[in-house]
């Protein structure tokens, strides 16, 4: 900013490069000053963000209950494990929902293949049904 307090960059442009950035360093440049915080907080860039870092397909949209895509991402990588542990490809197709038991020994997977499967959740995951 200069001394006016007038930014010298315009939002356009620090959004370009806020899209270049990763999930973290956006929020860290976020802390900067106000208008990097407002433009760390778009709506269109916590989209891109959301697509790219989850790599998701672009026609999925957001959740219904979600506020808003800042929100939903957060939602996401608060609650959602990163790491793979493996890979169940029994399912033709895109995997739509996953149920869990109480106990967390069992989950149902339902698809676009039109087949609901339920798989035993020991030490390695296996199918049950």
């Amino acid at each position: 900013m200069d001394e006016g307090g007038t930014p010298l960059l315009p939002d356009s442009l620090v959004y370009q490069i806020f899209l270049s950035l990763g999930p973290a360093d956006v929020l860290a440049a976020g802390l900067v000053c106000r208008q990097w915080q407002a433009v760390s907080r778009d709506e269109f860039l916590w989209r891109e963000q959301f697509y790219r870092y989850y790599q998701v397909a672009r026609d999925v949209p957001r959740h219904p209950a979600a506020m808003s895509w800042y929100e939903e991402f957060q939602r996401l990588y608060d609650t959602v494990p990163c790491v793979e542990v493996q890979t169940l490809r029994e399912h033709t197709d895109q995997v739509l929902h996953l149920s869990f038991s109480h106990s967390g020994y069992q989950f149902a997977s339902c698809s676009k293949d039109c087949t609901v499967k339920i798989w035993s959740n020991d030490l390695t995951i296996s199918l049950l049904h």
